[in-house]
């Protein structure tokens, strides 16, 4: 087998595990089996693994044989789509078939099928980012209509959203004592051992006399379907209560979603971020050229965190890392980077977290301690839960503490460079330019490791912006001239790399005019901008399917037509030609 990578066949697992007699659980997944920290599925794997549980990965299946290559998992099937929704791996924002993509359509519903076939009475388990997206009714781009949950749609036994981390421990803790019991693994009939009720950050079927009085009712698929404002009302509930349990209905069947999993802590992410990976793509990958092109510049960046607490309507990252940052510690980041140093490593291409600037960040109503255990790394420890309700509008509230956490990991770089000479570390995530305006002495310290400053305005039109629920323009051309300072001070000519996005709900095609006016004037060369596309669980494309903001309930004009988005687009990017490119 491949050195260093888990298996991914019946005979590597022979040769992986001493008295090997099968998998405990094994992991379909549509993308490549890439063994790096930033890739979902192979850091669940890892950290299996690593509990002792025997483990596969089936990447990439496109044929019936491939579903069988490493038996009948002992436990589950744990299925994802990887790192992209299905339809949005497959369709471009103007619905053009993307070429070269080896994930079906509906992936989480062909892969279940086919391991069903495969196995008559598996379990199978959803988990990854289209599972998280699509556990509640949802808004279907490609056909334009609402779908139901995704374990209506697949028939999959459990589904595990966010962060799956101590969410399949736990599950898996309670199969085996299911085994123990002689229960065997059946689903139906472990499913009472298994007392799912208690098992944060995992949705599953419920009977009518299960149901929960206390636990919040969502409007169900069919009322969704008969009125938009259910669907409306459906979006507001889990944006402003984004780790509250709810069950909801559909047809006959109910489905129970847990409370959210709790921010993964210090401990945690030390542990499961220092799990032995080969950051390589495992040898037998499909348009192996293709993929290498796609992560090479990935290989040496460093994770150092999760989570994001923007609240933009259009971003799913609160969705599936949480709305809290989730943060390693100093020590362990460093330990990473000398680790790539020591190995000949001469640059470092990133330090990643969705918003960099919100690195050691937190909400300060977190303030209700509770006593949880950690199967990660199995210690009893604090978690925090926040009993009074906000409006999740957490950019400039009070409550929210902002962190200058990452200027003493860059000081450590500092050293460690001095150390390892002609080693460098490049920052490529972006920052949020209105709360960067808040931590100049760290902008200025961060700015010695950029080369090209990428930051999202999205827009500067402020109904615009107040529909993606991002800052006031004002703040976007305070950042300029501060950037423009900064620059000047370090006596360098570092290029600021904006993102804009045409089409969301609520724009114009003179609010992309003004856009580029604006553009012109600053001197600003754009060319990262992307059509809106309607991606399930968010906000903005409740807003695209009902014409109404579900926080505000004001009516929003929506560009609907490809013509129209085709020409928000072009107007920015001052070309009177169609532009087409991967993203449409």
């Amino acid at each position: 087998m491949a050195k260093g990578f888990l298996p991914t066949t019946w005979n590597e697992g022979a040769e992986y595990y001493k008295n090997f007699s099968g998998f405990d659980i094994i992991f379909i997944s549509g993308d490549p089996y890439y063994d790096h920290p930033l890739n979902g599925v192979s850091i669940i794997a890892r950290l299996l693994d690593a509990k002792g549980y025997r483990v596969a990965i089936i990447p990439q299946p496109l044929k019936d044989e491939d579903y069988k290559s490493c038996g009948k998992a002992r436990f589950f099937f744990c299925i994802s789509s990887g790192l992209l929704d299905s339809m949005l791996a497959n369709y471009t924002p103007m619905l053009h078939k993307r070429e070269n993509v080896l994930v079906p359509e509906r992936a989480l519903m062909v892969y279940t099928q086919k391991v069903k076939e495969a196995y008559k009475g598996c379990m199978t388990v959803l988990g990854g980012v289209e599972a998280t997206l699509r556990r509640f009714t949802h808004f279907d781009y490609r056909t334009n209509e609402l779908r139901r949950g995704i374990l209506n749609d697949t028939k999959a036994d459990l589904c595990i959203f966010g962060n799956g981390d101590r969410s399949i421990l736990n599950v898996l803790e309670k199969m085996k004592t299911a085994k123990r019991k002689e229960k065997g693994t059946d689903f139906e009939k472990v499913r009472d051992v298994l007392n799912l009720k208690t098992i944060d950050g995992i949705a599953f079927r419920i009977k009518k006399e299960e149901l929960n009085e206390k636990i919040r009712k969502l409007p169900s698929y069919e009322e969704c379907m008969k009125e938009k404002k259910n669907f409306t009302l459906l979006t507001r509930m889990h944006f402003l209560l984004p780790e509250a349990p709810f069950t909801e209905g559909c047809g006959l069947g109910i489905i129970q979603h847990n409370r959210s999993s709790h921010t993964l802590q210090e401990k945690e992410l030390d542990l499961v971020y220092e799990l032995p990976f080969t950051r390589e793509l495992h040898p037998k990958t499909k348009n192996m050229e293709f993929q290498q092109e796609m992560l090479g510049k990935l290989d040496n960046s460093v994770v150092i965190g999760r989570g994001c607490w923007g609240s933009c309507t259009f971003c799913v990252i609160p969705l599936v890392q949480g709305k809290e940052v989730a943060k390693r510690s100093k020590e362990s980041i460093l330990r990473e980077i000398e680790s790539l140093y020591k190995k000949g490593v001469k640059k470092i291409n990133d330090l990643t977290l969705p918003t960099l600037n919100m690195y050691g960040s937190y909400c300060a109503l977190y303030d209700t301690p509770e006593k949880i255990q950690s199967p990660v790394i199995n210690e009893e420890i604090t978690v925090y839960n926040k009993p009074k309700y906000c409006n999740q509008q957490c950019v400039g509230c009070k409550y929210r503490k902002i962190s200058n956490d990452l200027v003493p990991i860059l000081e450590g770089v500092e050293q460690l460079q001095k150390k390892y000479t002609e080693t460098r570390l490049e920052l490529r995530s972006a920052i949020r330019h209105d709360i960067i305006l808040d931590q100049k002495e760290m902008f200025r310290k961060m700015m010695k490791f950029i080369t090209r400053l990428k930051i999202a305005p999205e827009h500067l039109s402020p109904h615009v912006l107040k529909q993606m629920n991002k800052s006031n323009p004002q703040a976007f051309k305070e950042f300029i001239q501060f950037y423009k300072q900064v620059n000047k001070e370090q006596k360098s000519n570092k290029h600021l790399v904006p993102y804009f996005l045409a089409a969301h709900p609520g724009t114009t095609r003179k609010d992309m005019e003004d856009l580029r006016k604006f553009c012109e004037k600053e001197d600003m060369y754009v060319n990262l901008t992307q059509v809106f596309t309607p991606t399930p669980g968010t906000v903005a494309t409740a807003m695209y399917y009902t014409e109404e903001n579900p926080l505000t309930k004001e009516k929003v004009y929506v560009p609907r037509t490809f013509r129209e988005k085709k020409d928000q687009k072009n107007i920015l990017l001052d070309t009177e030609e169609e532009v087409y490119d991967e993203n449409g």
